[in-house]
C-alpha cells in the first residue's frame, strides 16, 4: 500500500486524471493502522483535490482532525482544509 501511494503521488505531479482512477482505493488506505501510510494517503489526497471531489476530501480530512490526537497532524489537517475551502469557494470558480 506504501509503495502504491508513493506511486500515485508522483503519478499526480505529471497527470493528477491517472491518479484519479484510483481515489477510492486511496480512500481506503485511510483506515489502516499504520500513521505514516495515513499522512502520505492524506497528502495524496490533498493534490488529487479538484472540483469534483473537494466534498468528499474535506469530509475525509473532517473526519480524521476529529479522531486525532497528533497535534502537527490536527494542525496540517485545518491548513489543508482552509486552503481547500480558499481555493475551492464558489467566488474562485
Amino acid at each position: 500500500k506504501y509503495l502504491g501511494v508513493t506511486g500515485l503521488a508522483l503519478i499526480v505531479q505529471v497527470n493528477p486524471v491517472y491518479a484519479a482512477e484510483h481515489q477510492m482505493t486511496v480512500v481506503e488506505c485511510l483506515e489502516d493502522p499504520d500513521d505514516t501510510l495515513k499522512r502520505k494517503t492524506l497528502d495524496l489526497l490533498f493534490r488529487m483535490t479538484n472540483g469534483g471531489n473537494v466534498t468528499v476530501v474535506v469530509d475525509k480530512f473532517v473526519t480524521h482532525l476529529r479522531t486525532s490526537v497528533d497535534q502537527h497532524l490536527r494542525r496540517e489537517l485545518v491548513n489543508r482544509i482552509s486552503e481547500l475551502a480558499e481555493r475551492f469557494s464558489p467566488d474562485n470558480e
